[in-house]
C-alpha cells in the first residue's frame, strides 16, 4: 500500500488546525472616540458603550453591538411601546365588542325588532311621566287654592311643606319628561351604530345576505 510521506501528513496537519483556528478567531472592532476605528482579537475598553461589531477570522460580520440609548431616544422607544400596547388594547375591546354584538342579534330583522322594543319602552315611560305630571299638577292647583285663604296670613306649617314638596316634585317630574325625548335620540343612535357594524361584519364580510330596509322608527 502506498503512503505519503510523513512531511506531507505534518503540513496538512498543520494547515487543517490553522484553518480551524482562523474560523474560530473573533475580531472586535468599532470606532473610539475620535473615530478612529480600532480593532482587536478581544473586547476593547474603548469599546465600551459605544457601536460595533465582532467579526469571524475571515472578516465576515457575527454581531452587530449596538450603542446604548440615549435618554431621548429611551422615551421614544417607550413612547413607540406605550402606543403600540394601547392599540392592541382597542384591538382586543373591539374584538369583544363584536363578539357581543353578533351574539346580541341574530340578523338584522332582530336588531330592528330590538330598536322598537326599546323604543316602546321609552315611549311607555314617557308617558308615565306625563300622567305624574299631570298628577302634580292637580295637587299643586289644589295646593294653592288653600294657599289663597291665607294671603294675609302665615301659612300653616303642613300646607307649606305640601307646596314646596309638590314644587320639587313637579320640577323633577318635568326634567325627566324632556330626558325621554332625548332618550329616544340616544337609542336610536345605539341602534344605528349597531346596525352599522353588524353589516360590517356580516353583510360586509360576505357572510350573510343583503340587510332589509330600515323599519320605520317610531318618534
Amino acid at each position: 500500500m502506498h503512503r505519503a510521506p510523513l512531511c506531507l501528513l505534518v503540513g496538512a496537519a498543520i494547515a487543517f488546525a490553522s484553518g480551524g483556528a482562523s474560523a474560530q478567531a473573533r475580531i472586535y472592532t468599532c470606532k473610539d472616540a475620535s473615530g478612529k476605528t480600532i480593532t482587536s482579537d478581544r473586547p476593547l475598553p474603548e469599546c465600551q458603550g459605544r457601536e460595533g461589531r465582532v467579526l469571524s477570522g475571515q472578516g465576515a460580520t457575527i454581531k452587530k453591538i449596538d450603542a446604548p440609548l440615549t435618554p431621548e431616544q429611551i422615551a421614544a422607544k417607550e413612547l413607540e411601546e406605550k402606543k403600540k400596547a394601547e392599540a392592541e388594547e382597542r384591538r382586543r375591546e373591539q374584538v369583544r365588542k363584536d363578539k357581543a354584538l353578533l351574539s346580541t342579534y341574530a340578523n338584522l330583522e332582530d336588531l330592528e325588532v330590538k330598536r322598537q322594543r326599546a323604543l316602546a319602552q321609552v315611549e311607555r315611560e314617557a308617558r308615565e311621566s306625563e300622567r305624574r305630571i299631570s298628577v302634580l299638577e292637580r295637587q299643586a292647583s289644589e295646593n294653592r287654592s288653600e294657599a289663597d285663604f291665607y294671603k294675609k296670613k302665615a301659612l300653616p306649617g303642613d300646607l307649606k311643606r305640601r307646596l314646596d314638596e309638590n314644587e320639587a316634585a313637579l320640577r323633577g317630574e318635568k326634567l325627566l319628561f324632556a330626558s325621554k325625548k332625548d332618550e329616544v335620540n340616544l337609542v336610536n343612535a345605539k341602534f344605528d351604530e349597531d346596525k352599522k357594524r353588524y353589516i360590517e361584519l356580516t353583510v360586509g364580510g360576505g357572510t350573510a345576505a343583503a340587510p332589509a330596509d330600515r323599519t320605520t322608527r317610531k318618534q
